[in-house]
């Protein structure tokens, strides 16, 4: 890697971090559609950084600059808030470098490229740690590669990393969500989903985590549905893998599938309905269409219907319905026959008892991987 290619990279970085300002001019049309709903940028993300527990009853998402002397301070607070939290507080580090900070946007692909070879958290803490030393060098991409050796990380590898563009891109979607959520400030702090002031100590933090726990508990469940959808007499294999969420990677935190099973829904707070478990598989479910991630749509016509049935009786809530705990669930877009829709009725499975521990006698789930640790170790 010569030293021409770091010039150009850091010319490159600086010019983006300084007009993402106005990113309107920079997206896609797909990422534009993506802007439109900030709301999901409230909860954690498939590709997020994050530590503690998966499903946490607290989780608090911070939009950080690796420059800014203020984020310095709060990352020796969330470690020690991780410590005094354990398993009921999941944090969530966001990048947004800002354009008054020059080193910013190559801090965060450097800690993005020690990411790649498991040391995020490892590198994060160097760059706060010397934040005064490469924040105030003539030549900082010297001093993150002696960071990155510093863990044992290979410079080759490290190099290699820093030209991915994904880790761009990566770094350019956390810069969206900040903007699509009004994020303007470094840091910004969103803790179960609501915007909250930057806290001015320690204590103060402690008080709006203990306040946001007394509020999940209302909210928490932990229930399982059977669900099948059948679509002109085919169903939907659930099962595939871009339907299953695996440990670390939930597809959403709160509604899910896996273990590969694609017939057992897995809710973990109130007021998830159908619509938003179909979103969160790509697909889109309303009272007169259902849309498969594959772009593909079905809408009722002639003899064809679209009907939603819970423990075998029609149910007129269609994608507002909520799921509970031992539903039988049948999604049915075909002809309006009784007989078709009674076999496809019979062939919903019976097998949410077994998660929610309401069968013993059928034996025992799965252990729940989704509610595992996350976090990284250097190899």
């Amino acid at each position: 890697m010569d030293k021409i290619f770091f010039l150009f990279l850091f010319c490159f970085f600086t010019i983006v971090a300084l007009l993402w300002g106005h990113p309107a001019g920079t997206l896609s049309n797909g990422e534009r559609a993506s802007a439109e709903g900030p709301g999901k940028y409230l909860f954690p993300l498939v590709g997020d950084w994050i530590k503690g527990p998966v499903r946490a009853p607290a989780f608090l998402i911070e939009y950080v600059d690796f420059q800014c002397p203020v984020c310095k301070r709060y990352n020796e607070i969330n470690k020690q808030l991780l410590k005094d939290y354990q398993g009921r507080l999941l944090i969530i580090y966001r990048h947004k470098p800002s354009p008054t900070h020059p080193y910013s946007f190559i801090a965060a692909l450097s800690a993005e490229a020690a990411g790649k070879e498991g040391c995020f958290w490892q590198m994060t803490d160097l760059l706060f740690e010397k934040q005064d030393e490469w924040a105030n060098a003539q030549d900082p991409w010297k001093l993150f590669r002696q960071y990155a050796q510093s863990l044992n990380i290979d410079d080759e590898h490290f190099l290699r990393n820093l030209k991915d563009p994904q880790l761009q891109k990566k770094i350019y979607k956390d810069i969206q969500s900040s903007l699509a959520l009004g994020a303007t400030t470094i840091p910004s702090f969103f803790l179960n989903a609501e915007r909250i002031p930057n806290p001015q100590s320690y204590e103060d933090f402690k008080i709006l985590i203990e306040a946001s726990l007394i509020k999940s508990k209302k909210t928490q469940v932990h229930e399982h549905a059977d669900i099948r959808v059948v679509l002109d007499g085919k169903p939907v294999d659930f099962s595939l893998p871009k339907f299953q969420s695996k440990y670390g990677q939930e597809l959403d935190p709160y509604v899910h599938l896996h273990h590969g099973n694609g017939k057992v829904l897995h809710k973990h707070k109130n007021g998830i309905n159908l619509g938003y478990f179909f979103k969160t598989l790509g697909m889109d479910f309303g009272k007169d269409h259902f849309t498969l991630d594959t772009g593909k749509r079905f809408e009722p016509s002639g003899n064809k219907v679209l009907l939603l049935f819970v423990n075998g009786r029609k149910e007129p809530l269609m994608d507002a319905y909520e799921p509970k705990d031992l539903d039988r669930i049948l999604l049915y877009f075909g002809p309006n026959s009784e007989e078709l829709i009674a076999k496809e009725l019979a062939l919903v499975s019976d097998e949410a008892c077994i998660y929610s521990l309401k069968c013993p006698q059928r034996g025992m789930p799965p252990e729940e991987e989704c509610t595992g640790q996350l976090g990284s170790d250097c190899q």
